[in-house]
């Protein structure tokens, strides 16, 4: 696909847009774009380029994973929603740092579209995966504890869906049950010899402490009580960074705060990090 068609899918700012453009017509554009992606995560050349650079060579790639994704034969909509998440992360890297361009994280994250194994359905993205409990057994340090029963019923290395919540992502009941039953039949009709036996979602959102603080109307509670919580873990680094743009070690107190913002400046300790699985 050619990069304009890319551009009109992604719909960047004209600021971003024009910015990107002028990053394409660089002679050494090409080159750099082979090895972006060569190597393992944390490890890959694009992560040495500027955060422009970095957003231009991830648009570029595009091109040529759009053709991976509609092999599969993923519908039009599924690529573009999918892909538009680099547009997402662009937007919150200009709003923080001012500037076009992406993180070092959103680098590191958008590996995920280069392997081509993860798809937005609905409101949520979906990732092939397999199964990990961050534990011991697994980082060689403790940090959640899972039960031995929990871990025979679905072993390490067992083929599940893990699920993604993009910041500002439509949380309604209506919409996420949705984007669960369309997942569950996209991946049945995508990869028809693999068997998931469960949708896995590792996050702040679903943290127990925090949830029985909200409302019986939270969408955040509604959206945690998908999942059967396995572990967890009082490390509210991810927590903080969505809430106030960066791990706090405590919470700052912010002009126009939301709910949970506010929550978290009074109850800093009820924020944390779990694991939830959801069995098909």
């Amino acid at each position: 696909m050619e990069q304009q068609k890319i551009l009109e899918i992604l719909k960047l700012s004209p600021k971003t847009e024009k910015a990107v453009i002028s990053i394409f017509s660089k002679k050494q554009f090409a080159d750099i774009c082979k090895t972006a992606y060569s190597g393992e995560a944390p490890n890959f050349p694009l992560l040495k380029r500027k955060p422009l650079t970095r957003l231009a060579v991830v648009v570029g790639l595009l091109c040529e994973k759009y053709e991976d994704y509609k092999s599969l034969g993923i519908t039009e909509n599924i690529i573009a929603e999918t892909f538009r998440d680099v547009k997402l992360r662009a937007e919150l890297y200009e709003k923080k740092i001012g500037k076009p361009g992406i993180s070092r994280d959103d680098v590191i994250w958008f590996r995920h579209i280069m392997n081509i194994n993860i798809f937005k359905v609905g409101v949520l993205q979906f990732q092939t995966f397999k199964m990990v409990y961050l534990d011991e057994d697994f980082l060689g340090e403790t940090y959640m504890v899972f039960a031995k029963q929990q871990k025979l019923k679905l072993p390490p290395g067992t083929n599940v869906i893990n699920c993604h919540i993009q910041q500002g992502a439509d949380l309604s009941t209506e919409a996420v049950n949705k984007s669960f039953s369309d997942a569950q039949a996209f991946f049945q009709k995508i990869f028809p010899e693999t068997i998931f036996k469960a949708f896995l979602c590792y996050s702040w959102l679903l943290y127990p402490d925090m949830i029985k603080m909200l409302p019986k109307t939270s969408n955040i509670k509604a959206l945690a009580g998908n999942f059967e919580i396995i572990g967890k873990v009082q490390d509210s680094d991810q927590a903080f960074e969505n809430l106030f743009g960066k791990a706090y070690k405590q919470p700052p107190k912010i002009e126009n705060s939301t709910s949970l913002q506010k929550l978290a400046a009074k109850n800093p300790k009820i924020f944390g990090f779990a694991c939830g699985v959801r069995y098909l």
